[in-house]
């Protein structure tokens, strides 16, 4: 996912807002404290996240645990919390200075904490969603929804969901 791709994101969820009738819809996919993790995101994440679910729902996919990890792929970015232009400088410096990408992955309680979780909202993610009763298939499909793909992985199983939610992540 390059610059022009992260660009066109940011553009589509400027004003991006989650209606109360679409949180109500999700009732159906998400239990109570799965709806909790979903409203305690920013607009800009719910607004991606319905999307993601969106495509998928588009797409005829039913299983579950792929539609709940679409719905949820970016909670790990609430612990940050990360705002938009975190996200902003996160994507050029990791495009246009790799090696200063690398040393704001601190942990610890600085200003680059937003970073660290940034970086690593994927294992973050998971775990909130394990806690939250999530199935192990969803909390596996948010933990490697960023994972480089392979042409080999679009097969059935596990791998064949991780690819549609990933093929959907990067419609939106």
């Amino acid at each position: 996912m390059g610059v022009r791709y992260r660009v066109r994101q940011f553009t589509m969820a400027l004003g991006a807002n989650i209606n109360r009738e679409r949180v109500n819809a999700l009732r159906e996919y998400l239990d109570a404290p799965q709806l909790e993790l979903f409203c305690s995101m920013s607009s800009l994440d719910q607004h991606h996240g319905w999307a993601v679910f969106r495509t998928l729902r588009e797409a005829r996919e039913t299983e579950s645990s792929l539609l709940r990890a679409a719905l949820l792929h970016d909670v790990g970015k609430t612990i940050g919390p990360v705002r938009i232009w975190h996200r902003v400088i996160a994507v050029l410096a990791k495009a246009l200075a790799p090696k200063h990408w690398e040393m704001m992955d601190v942990k610890s309680g600085t200003w680059r904490y937003p970073f660290y979780v940034h970086r690593h909202h994927t294992v973050l993610g998971a775990e909130l969603a394990r806690e939250a009763g999530c199935s192990p298939e969803a909390v596996w499909l948010i933990a490697h929804h960023e994972d480089h793909r392979r042409e080999n992985d679009s097969g059935n199983g596990r791998n064949g969901l991780l690819a549609a939610l990933q093929a959907a992540d990067e419609l939106n």
